[in-house]
């Protein structure tokens, strides 16, 4: 399965008509969706306000929504951790499960976006916490593997698994006032029990796609990933996975 195909594949899963109605937005708002993927919740916050700037660096997946020709979405193919290619402040920056993916740079990154906005401007983000090692009971040797690898993950500038609780205290320390804080349900991500075999799949191809192979054996990495598919179809499988929204306003 393709990574677009995948990304769309998990939209169903993501109830962007109620995050959108949480966002402090108004119809003459410039907002830009960072890390924005095939563009699903682009194209519902391009309803709502004048213009969405829809920033992604892989071109595949902003195919998708490019052929949607909505005219007020400016999309550009380009690294969000820097916006000085945005020539103006805009009043709002939305963010979904991208910031976990610069682990060592978080708190510049951040403060590069907030410079980036007008006074009252706002940032939301949803982003994860304790993707792997959330889902429980893990046998003690696979979960001190998940250890290491997210420890590892994390130094090499790959990825934080627990991203998700360090945003709120990084924008505080920016000097911004935290509107909303919560946990969302996302039955793809936070579901315990018994996982659907769909969602099973998607965990599948999410695991295939970590860089297990820089730090265990192959022999290793198969157990891994046995040993937690198997996780996910047990009754006695808990999830205490956080799926963190945040939305902080630039005072």
């Amino acid at each position: 399965m393709s990574l677009k195909t995948e990304y769309e594949n998990q939209q169903q899963y993501r109830k962007w008509s109620l995050i959108v109605n949480k966002l402090p937005i108004k119809s003459d708002y410039v907002v830009a969706e960072l890390g924005c993927g095939t563009g699903a919740f682009a194209e519902i916050l391009s309803k709502k306000v004048k213009e969405v700037i829809a920033i992604d660096l892989n071109q595949n997946l902003l195919e998708i929504l490019e052929n949607k020709k909505i005219d007020n979405i400016t999309i550009l193919q380009k690294d969000i951790s820097d916006l000085s290619y945005i020539p103006k402040e805009i009043d709002g920056i939305f963010s979904s499960f991208a910031i976990a993916y610069f682990p060592n740079k978080m708190e510049q990154i951040l403060k590069n976006w907030f410079d980036k906005l007008k006074n009252d401007g706002w940032i939301a983000i949803i982003e994860i916490d304790d993707l792997l090692r959330g889902h429980t009971p893990l046998s003690k040797e696979t979960l001190n593997k998940l250890a290491v690898f997210e420890d590892e993950a994390k130094n090499d500038g790959i990825y934080d698994f627990r991203a998700g609780r360090k945003i709120s205290p990084i924008l505080k320390n920016l000097g911004m006032e935290i509107l909303l804080d919560e946990d969302l349900e996302d039955s793809e991500l936070t579901s315990s029990g018994i996982i659907s075999d769909e969602i099973c799949i998607m965990w599948e191809n999410r695991l295939n796609r970590l860089s297990f192979d820089k730090f265990f054996q192959k022999d290793e990495i198969e157990a891994i990933k046995s040993y937690f598919l198997s996780l996910l179809k047990s009754t006695k499988h808990i999830n205490q996975t956080k799926v963190k929204f945040i939305i902080a306003k630039k005072s």
